[in-house]
């Protein structure tokens, strides 16, 4: 172990002495790189409540002037200021994990990690692609690396996945609670339809959003996996526009040049957008593996998965907790031409596209609280030091 690291195990152990103010709630998301996802509703929630200190850390300085904007309190990672507020705080709000904030700051401070989305492939220490979890080695580090920061609690959807988290993060009961996801919050948000949010206003959209494949290492080419031409014909027929949003960890693959003489094709997958803003403007949705086909069953609306590559995706990337036509309420297209032969479909029936099984799934993956606005409930709960 270097010394750098001995450095930042003292530097976490030590924190647990310090005194920490329980109205004081610091908050991050995707390694301190972006402003979104459920610790960014929860944020913006918590801070219209008076009784509580809310802070945005981040190593971005476009999100910092972002958060600034709006009149919110904002550190830069890495600065004094983010150093003092984050060994200070009682409560730390997280979506990926720890690295989010600056953990090392964060000993004693209770953590509330509300992960990206309910897990349909394996996640955590689940996941023995990656890492061997189960090894002597791996152990001992756990337990070093977690002990000052074992006031860490996780978020539940539903019952059905209690005894997953317990696994994927290596918890006990006490803190797994059954609750939901924050960044759902904003479908339940009155809005008139003038609503100036949305990104594609007067179109109607189908988004695809495919999962990243081996961290990103293995390329999605547009050009393979699509007809191109057939697809912008249909686009056209039909007057819809397709919008491609790939996972963060592909956000440098957009390719303009090869979409340049495809009118109603468009990538947008290094725009940072809202990913749960695209889901509620879009008309129907594609996926494959990804689990924000989870988020979108609160929506009620159309779905499809293209699985082009499933028998390789199980065998060299991910695990799944589930069976996956069980759980995947829509049309599984397994090539370029099933899914042009699922789009047509879909286009002479949008309304009622599969959706008896969506409504079954919803109930499975949500508790019924889940199925509304969860973020105050999540406030509150900090408010009354629940945790």
């Amino acid at each position: 172990m270097g010394l750098a690291k001995i450095g930042k195990y003292i530097w976490m152990y030590t924190s647990v002495l310090l005194p920490r103010d329980k109205s004081l709630v610091v908050f991050g998301a995707w390694l301190g790189e972006r402003f979104t996802d459920n610790s960014m509703q929860l944020f913006l929630e918590a801070s219209e409540v008076k009784a509580l200190k809310c802070v945005w850390i981040t190593k971005n300085p476009e999100v910092y002037k972002e958060v600034k904007s709006k009149g919110l309190k904002c550190a830069m990672w890495g600065s004094k200021t983010a150093r003092r507020i984050q060994q200070k705080a009682g409560y730390a709000v997280v979506s990926n994990g720890i690295s989010d904030l600056e953990h090392i700051y964060l000993g004693g401070a209770v953590i509330l990690d509300l992960w990206h989305g309910i897990p349909l492939k394996k996640i955590g220490f689940d996941n023995l692609y990656e890492v061997n979890h189960n090894s002597i080695i791996q152990k001992i580090k756990r337990f070093f690396k977690y002990f000052p920061l074992r006031k860490l609690y996780y978020f539940a959807p539903s019952e059905n996945f209690r005894e997953i988290y317990k696994s994927a993060f290596k918890k006990s009961d006490k803190y797994i609670k059954t609750l939901g996801q924050p960044r759902n919050d904003i479908f339940f948000e009155e809005r008139d339809e003038s609503d100036k949010r949305k990104y594609f206003p007067d179109k109607k959209i189908i988004l695809y959003c495919p999962t990243h494949r081996q961290e990103g290492a293995v390329k999605q080419d547009i050009g393979k996996l699509f007809d191109l031409d057939r697809l912008n014909k249909f686009l056209q027929n039909k007057d819809y526009f397709f919008v491609i949003k790939k996972h963060f960890y592909h956000r440098e693959e957009v390719d303009n040049n090869l979409l340049s003489d495809y009118d109603r094709i468009l990538d947008i997958t290094d725009k940072d957008y809202d990913i749960q803003r695209l889901i509620e403007e879009c008309s129907l949705l594609i996926t494959d593996y990804s689990s924000i086909y989870i988020d979108y069953l609160l929506l009620d609306k159309p779905l499809m998965f293209y699985c082009y590559d499933y028998d390789d995706y199980i065998k060299n990337d991910r695990e799944m907790y589930f069976t996956y036509d069980e759980v995947t309420p829509g049309v599984k297209a397994k090539n370029k031409d099933e899914l042009m032969d699922a789009l047509e479909k879909f286009s002479q029936m949008p309304d009622s596209y599969q959706k008896e099984d969506r409504v079954r799934l919803k109930d499975f993956f949500y508790c019924k609280k889940g199925q509304g606005p969860v973020g105050y409930s999540i406030i509150s709960d900090i408010m009354n030091r629940k945790f």
